[in-house]
């Protein structure tokens, strides 16, 4: 493995190891009435699943696996973890044959379904007739999510997308839960082109921030064993299609560790190893900021087991220096969430940071507060004043979102030229680093900067963030 090693984890996850091999070896655990009523439930049982994991369909309390009522698996993931084990699951192929396989599997699924509403679409996709229409009598965000993968499946995710981006600007269902639904479009399109990741990426866009690349590759999972893991990380993102910008690629690595996070029921240390043997370092360390996201903001509403209440810049003063920067430049989804959104407690928990980290936290900031503003300014400016002396790094990470978001620099033009005039060069620095990503081609690099500014100063701001030299 490169790099510093997660601070504990090498003793934590071996002995999660250990109790997980000793899953289902006895310890059978308590079942409700509902669960011995069917043929899957009854093996849920004497299997000993619920000495490992929390299933409240069959009153299961264990914590030692993943929480099944949180983790919402689809019986086709069932099936394939439990014959294949992994993930510090033993298998149970050599004690249970194939139809008490499928039996337990449905009933896994029927029962976080029953309990939450339904799981990842995404993950299980399988096309059927539900359409949108058929999803306004109930509201069900389920049922949406369905609705445009089928979309997507049928015919493209540019139609599916172009319907998503259209509804999702009234508040709504849809607009609501528009992350999941990007996912499920991933999904969806990932089906149409045969599960051909680089087809499926570059036909997409970051719709709902980029819900729908973390769906690909979460669907790009489905059925990949333990042992083949790191091998598949490196195959998904390798197409040259995806290679054609950095902007794509980026979405390719970042998708993969949410991905990572999901297949592996949010085993973090399991997660950042993994990508940490992808094919380059640049891979590697993007791959990460994709498993700290998921780890703080669940796509699913699973609450990892990474995150302390009394510490909520864990883990990130607890990982290896390889780590720490995506670790902090995600950490305020972890913190404004836990603090009611008050910024300037947030900001003064970023004041906390390990030496050297404060400016990363401040910029994590700065994106929440793109987000969670709806790429508003002048709302952006007000919350960037409480991070006090350290402004202009909130302002600068916003503007990178907004044209991150947008995929142009339209809103994010606006930001720069009303922020305070000591930090608009910085902000147009943000803005060229996002630019800059969308083109390999230094020509065209310079075109997009020239395109969006009109003073020279900011121009000039705009090329150093694009790395364009000799201007």
């Amino acid at each position: 493995m490169r790099g510093g090693a997660f601070l504990g984890a090498a003793v934590l996850a071996g002995a999660t190891v250990v109790a997980l091999t000793a899953c289902g070896g006895g310890s059978k655990g308590s079942s409700s009435s509902s669960a011995a009523d069917s043929a899957g439930g009854k093996i849920f049982a004497s299997a000993g699943c619920a000495g490992c994991h929390t299933l409240s369909e069959a009153k299961a309390k264990g914590t030692i696996g993943p929480n099944l009522d949180q983790l919402k698996p689809d019986a086709q993931r069932v099936a394939h973890q439990v014959r294949q084990g992994g993930v510090g699951m033993p298998s149970f192929s050599g004690k249970l044959n194939a139809g008490q396989i499928q039996q337990v599997a449905q009933f896994v699924a029927d029962a976080t379904r029953k309990a939450t509403g339904g799981g990842s679409v995404a993950a299980g996709f399988k096309p059927d007739d539900t359409t949108i229409d058929s999803c306004q009598s109930t509201n069900d965000f389920h049922c949406y999510e369905q609705a445009f993968a089928n979309i997507a499946y049928k015919s493209g995710p540019k139609k599916a997308l172009d319907l998503f981006d259209q509804k999702i600007k009234t508040p709504g269902p849809i607009e609501s839960d528009c992350h999941r639904i990007a996912h499920a479009i991933g999904a969806g399109s990932l089906t149409y082109f045969h599960n051909n990741v680089g087809q499926a990426f570059v036909a997409g866009r970051p719709s709902c921030t980029s819900g729908y690349y973390h769906g690909i590759l979460e669907r790009a999972f489905l059925g990949i064993s333990q042992s083949d893991l790191g091998a598949a990380s490196r195959r998904f993102c390798a197409d040259p299609v995806i290679r054609k910008s950095e902007f794509i690629a980026y979405q390719c690595v970042h998708g993969l560790g949410h991905g990572l996070m999901i297949y592996t029921g949010y085993d973090l240390p399991l997660s950042l190893h993994t990508c940490d043997k992808l094919s380059t370092e640049w891979d590697a360390i993007s791959c990460t900021g994709g498993v700290f996201m998921e780890n703080y903001q669940s796509s699913y509403g699973v609450k990892s087991k990474w995150l302390k209440a009394n510490d909520l810049l864990y883990p990130c003063d607890a990982v290896g220096q390889r780590y720490k920067y995506y670790c902090y430049d995600m950490v305020t989804a972890r913190i404004l969430p836990a603090t009611n959104y008050n910024w300037a407690k947030a900001a003064k928990i970023c004041q906390r940071s390990d030496k050297g980290w404060v400016k990363i936290c401040i910029q994590s900031m700065g994106r929440d507060a793109s987000g969670f503003t709806r790429l508003d300014p002048v709302r952006i400016l007000d919350i960037c004043k409480t991070a006090k002396s350290m402004m202009n790094e909130c302002v600068y990470s916003a503007a990178k979102d907004m044209v991150y978001t947008d995929v142009s620099p339209r809103r994010a033009k606006t930001l720069c030229n009303t922020a305070p005039a000591g930090m608009r060069g910085y902000c147009w620095e943000g803005i060229g680093n996002i630019l800059g990503s969308f083109d390999r081609e230094t020509a065209q690099r310079k075109k997009r900067c020239d395109d969006a500014t009109i003073v020279k100063a900011h121009r000039v701001s705009c090329y150093r963030g694009a790395h364009i030299e000799g201007f």
